[in-house]
């Protein structure tokens, strides 16, 4: 291969790396804003995988505890199926068996669960006793009137809501939520 081809390559090469990882880019955003702003939040654990294409996964999955909507469906002790779709496979997500998760996603109008790599897809063993304890009491759900606002470059404009500089953002996921308490929000418990 000569120089010029090798050269051309390298630069193919580093688009195509770019363009796969620029694919899918999900915004930094606190659990309690995932939680609120998707169709479905439940604690499950992956049963089974099944492929449907190469481009989607389906997961059957044992709906251990339904965060958003209680006894609606997909109620617990029921089986789903969960399809990991998207239009990029660089924006598809993994469940391993036997594996128990929390996972908030979008429902299509036909009533089929998706999740993706921006959705809330994690483990239960990797969340703080804090969320999950936001979680099982509803401390997420409650309070998804009020705005948290993540700061990039830790430029936080005064405003309304939670402000969560960039910085410090990762405290503030695991160990806040932001709660109405009378006429505004604050975080709580503000020890970040």
């Amino acid at each position: 291969m000569g120089r010029m081809n090798v050269a051309l390559f390298c630069v193919y090469l580093v688009i195509s790396v770019f363009g796969i990882s620029e694919a899918c880019k999900c915004a930094v955003r606190h659990p309690q804003t995932i939680i609120c702003q998707s169709d479905y939040a439940i604690k499950a654990q992956i049963l089974y995988e099944s492929p449907v294409s190469s481009w989607y996964k389906r997961y059957r999955v044992k709906v251990l505890h339904n965060f958003k909507s209680g006894y609606a469906p997909p109620i617990p002790n029921s089986e789903v199926w969960i399809k990991t779709a998207s239009s990029s496979a660089a924006c598809s997500v993994t469940f391993q068996k036997k594996t128990t998760y929390v996972i908030a996603g979008s429902r299509d109008s036909d009533g089929t669960l998706r999740a993706s790599s921006c959705s809330l897809n994690r483990k239960v063993q990797d969340m703080t006793p804090f969320q999950l304890s936001a979680l099982n009491n509803m401390d997420y759900q409650n309070n998804c009137n009020c705005e948290i606002r993540e700061c990039p470059h830790n430029v936080c404009e005064v405003g309304q809501g939670c402000l969560a500089p960039y910085n410090n953002s990762d405290c503030y996921h695991r160990n806040a939520l932001c709660r109405n308490s009378g006429l505004t929000c604050t975080w709580t418990p503000n020890s970040c």
